[in-house]
């Protein structure tokens, strides 16, 4: 084992015989020996500390990439529903006054379909309702 030479104050050296004799070490070597473990044990603990940050800091990111990725979509399926809901009244025909009871008695069967299909696309149990619209219409 390397010999290691340390000059140390007259304060410095009178603290570290006190520290002995208090705490019970065989020496002041072997009190400096455990200094320098422990501080060692601590850079460690402290390094350890900062590769979890970067790790959680890592996750937050990716989880703020993920919820903005939502939010841009969600936008588009707004401004997509926006543009459709202007379409549709832009371009649809009022009926006649004689037929309007009856339209409307229509209109409010398909939109109650139109939310029955949309409850089973949001639960799940159709993986894409407009995918099979397109398709059974085919």
């Amino acid at each position: 084992m390397p010999l290691r030479g340390l000059r140390l104050s007259d304060d410095l050296k009178t603290r570290l015989e006190h520290v002995q004799k208090v705490r019970g070490y065989r020496s002041v070597n072997a009190f400096i020996l455990e200094a320098i473990e422990e501080k060692l044990q601590r850079m460690h603990a402290v390094e350890s500390v900062s590769e979890s940050e970067a790790r959680i800091a890592a996750d937050f990111s990716r989880i703020v990439r993920e919820v903005r990725s939502v939010h841009n979509t969600q936008q588009a399926q707004y401004a997509l529903l926006d543009a459709l809901t202007k379409y549709v009244s832009t371009c649809v025909v009022e009926p006649p006054q004689d037929l309007l009871v009856s339209a409307r008695a229509r209109g409010k069967l398909r939109y109650e379909k139109l939310l029955r299909e949309a409850a089973k696309t949001i639960t799940g149990e159709r993986e894409n309702f407009l995918l099979e619209s397109v398709s059974s219409a085919d």
